[in-house]
């Protein structure tokens, strides 16, 4: 779906791209309640999927496409925390709902009904005046130097994304196998990197007040810096503390990424650009797996792991100097 997005924007308006995507997402948490039949759970998934798609690039662009300045800076910093906050609600709510069953558990995507009606309440609907002349006026193909810029920000967002999740991954294997704790020991350090995001984005405006251009970058440099401190960590304090910070700079490297995309691609593309993006994200993550398994083959080793991988982020934060300069400040 985010591969259509472009396709589909010809076609329906964002409110309705919205409230179908949302529709969608939150009815098919109903299905495992009424039949528990293999097939049609597997083919609800499929059009669990179709929803998410329609909703992931919007719930990004919706807020670069509205606000301009130092209230979309502040906007998307404060949507990065409100992710961190919706993703431990939600997992708390899995935790409610599982004594009553493993089809009761998918409920929990039945709180998409009143992010709808939130959104119906106090979202207002685009303008659209002038807006058969708008759109003939605007672009509505990629140019090359978006492609350039999209792409080159779906593979950052990919190395980073894929970073973190093999972080998430090896952590609890290292505090356990080295002794430093146990697999309790292991949830609360994720716990509290996974918060992190709630303060990095609350923080994320003063940031890029200070590095402006270059805080991608940094904060990329500073990623993969943390990745090589988790795998030569010596005790538990130094394991967690990095992680700690790797989920701060991890949460304003993402949000970076989305905030200079929206600063050089025209409004009336950015939902696609941003799709383009989270296209890279998603390829990230599904890698993982395969790129700590072909690791393996050689070490495994948390050390080796993590320094290969931080190597690698450090390297992408270069590349990500080349492509995320502006002739113009950001703030």
């Amino acid at each position: 779906m985010l591969l259509l997005n472009g396709v589909i924007e010809k076609y329906l308006t964002e409110r309705q791209m919205i409230v179908t995507g949302l529709l969608i997402f939150s009815l098919c948490s109903f299905v495992p309640l009424f039949d528990q039949s293999y097939w049609l759970i597997f083919a609800s998934r499929l059009i669990f999927g179709m929803g998410l798609g329609l909703l992931n690039a919007k719930a990004i662009s919706i807020i670069s496409e509205r606000y301009q300045g130092r209230e979309r800076v502040q906007l998307l910093g404060l949507r990065g925390s409100a992710e961190v906050v919706g993703t431990a609600l939600l997992t708390l709510g899995v935790s409610l709902l599982l004594p009553f069953g493993w089809q009761a558990v998918f409920l929990v995507y039945a709180f998409g009904l009143v992010v709808l009606a939130l959104y119906l309440l106090f979202v207002p609907a685009e303008q659209t005046a002038s807006k058969g002349k708008s759109r003939q006026k605007k672009p509505l193909q990629l140019t090359k130097e978006d492609w350039r810029l999209s792409l080159g920000f779906a593979f950052v967002a990919g190395v980073i994304v894929l970073t973190n999740i093999a972080i998430n991954v090896r952590v609890p294997g290292i505090v356990e196998h080295s002794g430093m704790g146990t697999a309790q020991t292991a949830g609360l350090i994720l716990s509290l990197m996974q918060l992190t995001g709630i303060a990095a984005g609350i923080s994320f405006a003063a940031f890029l007040r200070y590095f402006k251009e270059r805080l991608l970058t940094v904060s990329g440099f500073a990623f993969g810096l943390m990745q090589l401190f988790i795998g030569l960590a010596p005790n538990l304090w130094v394991l967690t503390l990095s992680a700690i910070a790797a989920g701060f700079v991890y949460s304003i490297a993402l949000t970076a990424i989305f905030y200079t995309l929206s600063e050089r691609i025209s409004s009336s593309l950015l939902n696609q650009a941003t799709s383009i993006v989270i296209l890279g994200c998603s390829a990230g993550a599904t890698a993982t797996t395969f790129v700590l398994s072909s690791i393996g083959r050689f070490s495994s080793h948390p050390a080796v792991i993590f320094s290969i991988l931080g190597s690698a982020m450090i390297l992408t934060a270069l590349f990500a100097l080349r492509i995320g300069k502006d002739k113009t400040s950001a703030l």
